[in-house]
């Protein structure tokens, strides 16, 4: 019978030595904040670049939408078995590895000549810079003083955040040259990096008979590409097969997999894990981040391009205070974690902060200027990176050694799961009722049934390529869709606001019940050839 998961101490070694670095520890995880900034901002120029690119490869319907999402989807499906890599063949090496494979990946992109070999590339980088944020997450835990994890935690994210922004922004700027163009800023960063790291980074050792359950590994990978694959179809259909069979598909075999890893004495992943409390808090925490994060950034910024009439290009000047605030509260809260502020109260002031965040953009959505919403937007960016700190600081605590590479890279995978939840929920929700206060408005302004079809198609039109409708019933129609999505968005912020509050809520309680476990310090992390891999425990 599988036993409960052991804190993570008890997994170590009785003898474990903090490696020696050739530069300070700041700039360390400064290098690892910006390896972690590589992957971030490859999806974000991929997804400036998209236009353009399938206009030039010719893309349209179910191809456009699998470009647009098979990138996320290698990276999750594969960082948690890359991970694995590390453990087996040392970090470091595979850290280097997974540079090039996402170098190869973005010129493979680059010089597409057509549709699938674009799709190989995004695939390809994929899973090269998911196992680069994967390496760069674990080892913060190697680099960073156990009395100063949450503080490193904290660098580490407020670094990521900065990175992403700028290489975004150059990659946003390369685009509108040529969508190709953009497609070199990775290699370029990726190949300094590549040069940097033995450099920089301490080299570890390999662990000594690895786990690899093949089995495992495939049922892990077919569960999460079916059911995020099924969950970025939800804005399209709730009901069509392509969104029921898959996340149908992910959820058995994800029960599979759980049974699985629970029996198997060569399981590669402690499923025990999500029955350990601590888990279960940065689960949650996991969540507040992740879920806030595409809630907030995706919606206000589809806000204010179709109610306030915000160019795309203003629009990245409105989202600087939401990350600004992010960067802040990264170090802020990584440093009083570090002086003494438990994860319990980092997380509680965190959930507090995105609750009250998501409240006042509902409640001053219908705003005109950058200023109404400022409250908003510091608040909830603020406070969603406040819960990625205890988020990644308890699962580095608690990963076992003998199965390092695997949990830390797990928090990638999860990471994705509620950002996608997050993304799809928060378009569906809005989508729906906008099309519901629309109708309303045009059968209550006595438009016959059989036209409000039409009013609806140019509202349609208008979203999907900014053709503003010019007959009466469509600019009826769009002026309704208007004031209706601002009563959906406000909506919206409001089921976000009340998720983040449960969810932090439930994580805080546990993080007190179990405050001696959870307020402790880190064994300094092990050089994984020192681990035996004995009998397993699920």
């Amino acid at each position: 019978m599988a036993q409960p998961a052991q804190p993570a101490q008890a997994a170590q070694p009785a003898q474990s030595t903090q490696p020696a670095l050739r530069v300070p520890r700041a700039v360390a995880i400064v290098f690892l904040g910006l390896l972690g900034a590589v992957q971030g901002s490859a999806p974000n120029i991929s997804s400036t670049a998209l236009v353009s690119a399938s206009r030039g490869l010719d893309m349209v319907g179910g191809t456009l939408a699998l470009a647009a999402s098979i990138q996320t989807l290698a990276i999750a499906a594969t960082v948690i078995s890359t991970g694995l890599l590390a453990d087996r063949f040392g970090r470091r090496n595979i850290l280097m590895l997974a540079l090039l494979v996402g170098i190869a990946g973005n010129l493979i992109i680059a010089a597409a000549p057509a549709t699938i070999i674009y799709l190989l590339g995004q695939a390809v980088t994929g899973i090269g810079l998911g196992a680069v944020y994967g390496a760069a997450f674990a080892y913060v835990r190697v680099v960073a003083e156990p009395k100063k994890l949450a503080s490193a935690v904290g660098l580490f994210s407020a670094v990521i955040s900065l990175s992403t922004l700028i290489l975004t922004f150059a990659g946003g700027a390369l685009s509108s040259i040529d969508w190709r163009i953009a497609f070199l800023a990775i290699p370029a960063v990726g190949a300094v990096c590549l040069l940097l790291t033995p450099i920089i980074l301490p080299k570890q050792g390999r662990m000594a008979n690895p786990k690899s359950d093949y089995l495992g590994q495939l049922l892990l990978i077919v569960a999460i590409v079916g059911f995020l694959f099924g969950v970025s179809q939800l804005g399209r259909s709730l009901t069509a097969p392509t969104t029921i069979v898959p996340i149908a598909l992910g959820i058995v075999v994800m029960a599979v997999f759980f049974w699985h890893e629970s029996r198997s004495a060569h399981r590669f992943f402690p499923v025990s894990l999500f029955r350990d409390p601590l888990f279960v808090a940065a689960i949650l925490a996991g969540l507040i981040y992740n879920f806030g994060t595409a809630v907030s950034f995706l919606q206000v910024t589809n806000l204010w391009q179709y109610v306030n009439g915000i160019k795309t290009s203003e629009v990245a000047i409105w989202q600087l205070p939401l990350i600004a605030a992010g960067i802040v509260s990264a170090l802020l809260f990584g440093r009083l974690m570090t002086k003494g502020m438990s994860n319990r109260l980092a997380l509680l002031i965190g959930t507090i902060t995105t609750a009250t965040g998501f409240a006042l953009l509902a409640l001053f959505h219908s705003s005109h200027g950058i200023v109404g919403f400022l409250p908003g937007l510091i608040l909830t960016g603020g406070g969603v990176v406040i819960c990625a700190i205890p988020f990644g600081n308890l699962i580095l605590k608690e990963a076992p050694a003998e199965y390092y590479g695997p949990v830390t890279s797990s928090r990638t995978t999860m990471g994705q799961f509620f950002y996608s939840i997050g993304f799809a929920v928060s378009t569906v929700v809005i989508d729906k009722l906008t099309l519901g206060g629309t109708v309303a408005k045009l059968e209550a302004a006595g438009v016959p049934p059989q036209q409000i079809g039409t009013g609806l198609d140019a509202v349609t039109a208008y979203a999907s390529s900014s053709t503003a409708p010019q007959t009466s019933l469509g600019k009826k129609a769009l002026a309704d869709a208007v004031g209706s999505y601002g009563g959906a968005f406000a909506t919206m912020m409001i089921i976000a606001a009340a998720v983040c509050l449960a969810a932090g809520l439930v994580g805080f309680l546990i993080l007190k019940r179990n405050a001696h476990r959870a307020d402790a310090h880190p064994a300094p992390v092990v050089d994984p050839s020192q681990v035996a891999a004995g009998p397993a425990t699920a």
